[in-house]
């Protein structure tokens, strides 16, 4: 149930990136209570370690979880030591606490469409009454290099921050059959398979589409299929409903729970 940032296969597309990735585990004696996969790079002049969606605690009692923190901090490498962990540490915050939206794809396929908003449904009923088909691909540089485009030319404009489309490509180096690439007219949506979950990672739409709610019946159609996988979980990203209150919508009324992460804070 990691979150894809504390993933070995995220760790190794950021090298792949020129970051430097630092693994750690930490023991209780010979009992492990604690895991954080570590990226090194530099932010306002100093060298910073961030621990993104992580330190990963196994279930330990609070005060064996601070111990841990505090071993895991005298090993990180000096300077700013950062964490944006799934729980909130006992330490000064220095964000608002994130939100992101998950699907549990326990439930059988009907309770599944069953939990979708009215509005979602319909949407997805239209597009499954033109007979559109959603086509998975074979997540190859040239296959994702319209999606890619898309998300930097997003990005460029100054729309939102996220990843760059580079590291996208350099999880397709790394881990290509983790990738689940599909499509349907003008509309593409990538999602990145680890372990028992999954992550939504981009997507775009053009006219046709939008049009059509393609982005609907790709969702649905990549739910039943990471679903037959033995996917359990999909992490649908962050909500944003102040900047992106259309995609916030999206990805919660299809079903998708909210989930607030804790805020940053320094270890």
């Amino acid at each position: 149930m990691a979150p894809l940032p504390q993933r070995w296969l995220y760790g190794d597309a950021a090298k792949r990136v020129g970051r430097e990735v630092k693994r750690f585990c930490v023991f209780d004696g010979d009992t492990p209570v604690a895991l954080a996969q570590v990226v090194l790079r530099p932010m306002f002049g100093l060298r910073t370690s961030l621990i993104t969606r992580g330190p990963l605690f196994f279930d330990i009692d609070t005060a064996t979880r601070t111990t841990a923190l505090r071993g895991l901090r005298r090993a990180l490498p000096k300077g700013v030591k950062l964490a944006s962990p799934e729980e909130r540490l006992k330490r000064l915050s220095l964000s608002a606490p994130p939100e992101i939206a998950e699907l549990d794809l326990t439930p059988s396929l009907s309770e599944l469409r069953a939990q979708m908003n009215g509005k979602w449904r319909n949407g997805l009923k239209k597009a499954e009454a033109t007979r559109l088909k959603v086509a998975r691909l074979e997540a190859t540089p040239v296959a994702l290099m319209p999606l890619l485009q898309a998300e930097k030319d997003r990005q460029a404009a100054g729309k939102y921050r996220a990843l760059p489309p580079e590291f996208t490509l350099a999880l397709q180096e790394v881990a290509p059959r983790s990738l689940r690439l599909f499509t349907a007219l003008d509309a593409q949506m990538l999602f990145v398979v680890h372990g028992n979950t999954a992550t939504y990672q981009i997507g775009h739409s053009g006219p046709e589409g939008r049009t059509s709610n393609a982005h609907n019946l790709i969702l649905w159609e990549a739910m039943q299929r990471l679903k037959a996988e033995g996917v359990i979980r999909l992490d649908l990203g962050t909500l944003d409903t102040a900047k992106a209150p259309d995609l916030a919508r999206f990805k919660l009324r299809s079903g998708a729970t909210a989930r607030r992460l804790a805020p940053a804070a320094l270890i």
